[in-house]
């Protein structure tokens, strides 16, 4: 109880050690004792395993973490983890972002943030995968929800990160459902909009970040750049920084690092090493190194302030701006059949018009009105 309360508290009258490590709960291992124990002989402060694998709601004002988003439909996997927030009316869905976890956290933990930004941009799907859990060597091989594995926190470990080439063939596969939905049904959302790459932005807290910042820049489409609309780093930093190497055609990419500048599991150096790698393999290709922008807060911990949050909304009003978006109806409806028909009312938005609608008859009719006044025909 005294090495949870005075090395990893919250707040005075709220210490973190009751309700993240309660020592009744039935699994607790005897690993996790002993590194307790460690810690306290060796006065260290946890790193990683106490400082990210924390609900990073938790660490949110409570005035967000009660405000729903009351225009997105929240769809989850209970099998892979996977949450996904769709605008509530699928035919203003032009852009999507892929939101990436830290260290041994999971999507869950992002899922106030997500609605919160969908809030503010009504026409952005948020796509939240969970990492697999995996032993991480860091962290006496403890498995949580990670990315890759993390060796060490020096220069040298993090050339190695086994494991990230798996997580971008990830990542990249929810890129291309976006851009090939047709293809690929990842997710059984119905129809969904074909999205450009252009208008895909992946963002990533802690791993999450260095994950989303390494894939976006590093990754390729038809042998040039992924040329995504940009990349979200929040308290993340740069991995394999040695390998690294842009890929032609994503040399332009808008890139936003938040830090805190008083991180002490990712310190804020790493904002400017990264920024200082990427910038100058910008210039070199052509690029701009002011693409490259790093926000810093004050006060700011390994965690998102509500004023973090906000540029972020302000990043993806700039590089993801709303734009109407034609549906597409294709074929004459009085061929079609129910199903079809179905599809081509929610792709046209008219769900709710639909509601009660028993008869095939009556969907007909909905879109055909529906097309005469849009002159789609």
């Amino acid at each position: 109880k005294k090495f949870f309360t005075t090395l990893a508290p919250r707040a005075k009258s709220e210490p973190c050690w009751p309700k993240f490590f309660p020592w009744s709960h039935p699994r607790l291992s005897l690993k996790a004792i002993t590194y307790a124990v460690f810690m306290v002989k060796h006065r260290m402060r946890p790193t990683f395993l106490f400082a990210t694998s924390l609900s990073i709601s938790s660490r949110l004002s409570p005035r967000l973490r009660f405000q729903s988003s009351l225009g997105a439909k929240i769809h989850r996997n209970g099998e892979n983890g996977l949450i996904i927030l769709t605008p509530d009316d699928s035919s203003k869905h032009s852009a999507t972002v892929i939101l990436c976890h830290g260290l041994g956290d999971t999507a869950v933990g992002w899922l106030d943030p997500a609605q919160y930004l969908s809030k503010q941009l009504p026409h952005v799907k948020f796509v939240l995968p969970t990492a697999p859990t995996q032993p991480v060597t860091l962290n006496m091989g403890f498995a949580m929800p990670s990315w890759y594995d993390i060796v060490g926190l020096d220069s040298r470990s993090n050339e190695i990160c086994n494991g990230l080439d798996e997580s971008m063939n990830t990542i990249l596969s929810l890129v291309e459902n976006e851009v090939h939905p047709e293809e690929n049904g990842l997710s059984p959302l119905g129809p969904q909009n074909s999205i450009d790459y252009r208008r895909i932005v992946l963002a990533g807290f802690s791993q999450g970040g260095a994950l989303a910042l390494y894939t976006g820049m590093t990754q390729t489409r038809k042998n040039k750049g992924l040329g995504l609309a940009g990349i979200l780093v929040l308290s993340g930093y740069l991995p394999r920084s040695k390998q690294f190497a842009i890929a032609p055609g994503s040399e332009s990419t808008p890139i936003l690092h938040c830090h805190g500048k008083e991180d002490l599991v990712v310190p804020v150096e790493a904002a400017s090493m990264s920024r200082a790698r990427v910038s100058a393999l910008f210039e070199k290709m052509g690029g701009k190194k002011e693409s490259y922008e790093v926000k810093l807060y004050s006060g700011l911990d390994h965690s998102v302030s509500m004023e973090e949050l906000n540029d972020v909304v302000a990043f993806l009003k700039r590089v993801i701006p709303q734009e109407s978006v034609e549906p597409k109806v294709n074929g004459d409806p009085t061929m079609m059949t129910v199903k079809e028909l179905k599809q081509a009312i929610e792709q046209a938005g008219l769900e709710k018009q639909a509601r009660g609608m028993m008869e095939k008859s009556e969907l007909v009719n909905l879109l055909i009105t529906y097309l005469n006044r849009k002159g789609l025909e």
